[in-house]
């Protein structure tokens, strides 16, 4: 979650920011186009029958969204852009709910090798705090430009056991990129993944020197968990709601 790549600078501005990436201590924003690609016919059961032509029809008309990712070189984060603009499109069921679980920002600590992110989960407040997962990327001899950028293809395999592709650029030297990827030997231009009958592709957009230093506060509030803790927490609540509902009599 192939798509059009879109050239937003020229000669000169491309050879300032390659200029400026060599340094992986300034603090850069880039902003990433996300495409979803749903199969409608994997997920349709999963779905109210009222409103299986509703979501059909936004799954028909494409699904894209702006992340951005804010990196000082030793802390990251990554968020999705809230304000929808007009290249993004109307804010239909599944882009808002997407907005919404992906509200909370996305930190990583580059320094002691994790990662945070809170989560709001049937009434009660998670800080997830895990290690940077090990991607075990294999690194290739295959190039391609990347919306002006060089990049070289890696893949790698995520916790869930989903093949993960990434394209990264060694003039851009930081070990960053969208959602939990990184550590590879430049920032990732371009990922995908899938899973679950969705196909996510991040592909970055644009890039930008910050003009004051980013200060990164992690987050603090919540139960501190792993992310197989909060799974284990989250199935929990689930059979304990589908508990209840059975247990309320419709009959009347």
């Amino acid at each position: 979650m192939n798509y059009k790549f879109f050239t937003f600078f020229t000669t000169c501005i491309l050879g300032s920011v390659i200029g400026f990436a060599q340094n992986s201590n300034e603090n850069i924003k880039v902003t990433y186009k996300t495409d979803f690609i749903i199969d409608f016919e994997k997920i349709k059961d999963g779905i109210p029958a009222d409103q299986r032509a509703i979501f059909k029809q936004e799954i028909d008309e494409g699904i894209s969204l702006n992340f951005q990712l804010e990196s000082n070189g030793k802390m990251s984060v990554f968020k999705p852009e809230l304000k929808v603009n007009n290249s993004q499109g109307n804010v239909g069921l599944i882009k808002q709910m997407i907005i919404e679980s992906e509200a909370n920002p996305l930190y990583k600590d580059y320094q002691n090798n994790l990662y945070y992110n809170q989560k709001e989960f049937g009434g009660k407040t998670f800080l997830i705090k895990d290690n940077l997962y090990n991607y075990n990327w294999k690194l290739t001899k295959e190039t391609e430009d990347i919306n002006g950028f060089p990049a070289v293809k890696a893949t790698g395999v995520d916790e869930d056991g989903a093949i993960i592709t990434a394209w990264y650029s060694k003039s851009l030297h930081y070990k960053d990129g969208p959602y939990k990827f990184s550590n590879l030997p430049g920032l990732i231009v371009k990922a995908e993944f899938e899973t679950n009958g969705m196909k996510a592709i991040f592909t970055l957009k644009d890039i930008q020197v910050l003009d004051k230093e980013l200060i990164v506060k992690l987050p603090s509030k919540g139960q501190v968990v792993s992310m197989d803790e909060f799974m284990l927490e989250a199935k929990k609540l689930n059979k304990k709601y589908s508990e209840a509902n059975q247990s309320v009599d419709t009959s009347k």
